[in-house]
């Protein structure tokens, strides 16, 4: 065991000695370290910012595929209706999956060492917050179900540049290809 510490004490000794007498070296081992603690003071500064983002919701503000779908038609059908020549104008969109809610966890673990024998535990706990005496989950995500197409009917669907604008717009605004878009006359 003395004899592992006396090799390891002059290693360390020899690379001390390298690095005093090579400038280059100095400077690459110093600008590691400086990295190394850049990265590590970051790593800090995210989990913080990753709390802050954290949300709870009331049953009042939780949304639902359908909710979620009503509230794009809607919005959608009050853009959509001010473009110049579209006339009377009613629209459907399609969604795929549902709202999907990512909650806060805890992870516990644990590690027993029992002689031969090693085990990890883990544990998850999602976040509970109490807010005027009402318990709720700490959400940490949101996910809106995916858009996959939009149903247009207007009274100048016939009309390839009022097709071409509302395929624009609706692709745009949805973040969907202008082939999801399908106007029609109505």
């Amino acid at each position: 065991m003395k004899l592992k510490r006396i090799k390891v004490n002059k290693y360390i000794e020899d690379v001390k000695s390298k690095i005093r007498q090579n400038r280059k070296l100095f400077l690459i081992v110093v600008i590691g370290i400086v990295g190394m603690l850049m990265i590590l003071i970051s790593e800090l500064f995210e989990s913080e910012n990753s709390v802050s983002e954290d949300t709870s919701v009331s049953d009042d503000q939780i949304v639902t595929g359908d909710t979620y779908k009503e509230k794009t038609e809607k919005e959608l059908l009050s853009i959509i209706s001010k473009i110049d020549g579209i006339g009377a104008t009613d629209l459907l969109v399609t969604v795929d999956g549902t709202t999907e809610y990512i909650y806060a966890e805890e992870l516990d673990t644990s590690h027993d060492e029992n002689g031969d024998d090693q085990r990890e535990g883990y544990n998850n706990k999602i976040v509970i917050i109490d807010e005027n005496g009402v318990q709720r989950p700490l959400i940490k995500k949101i996910i809106e179900p995916k858009v996959t197409g939009v149903l247009v009917v207007c009274s100048s669907g016939d009309r390839y540049e009022i097709i071409n604008k509302v395929q624009k717009a609706v692709s745009t605004a949805l973040n969907i290809p202008a082939s999801s878009v399908c106007v029609v006359k109505g």
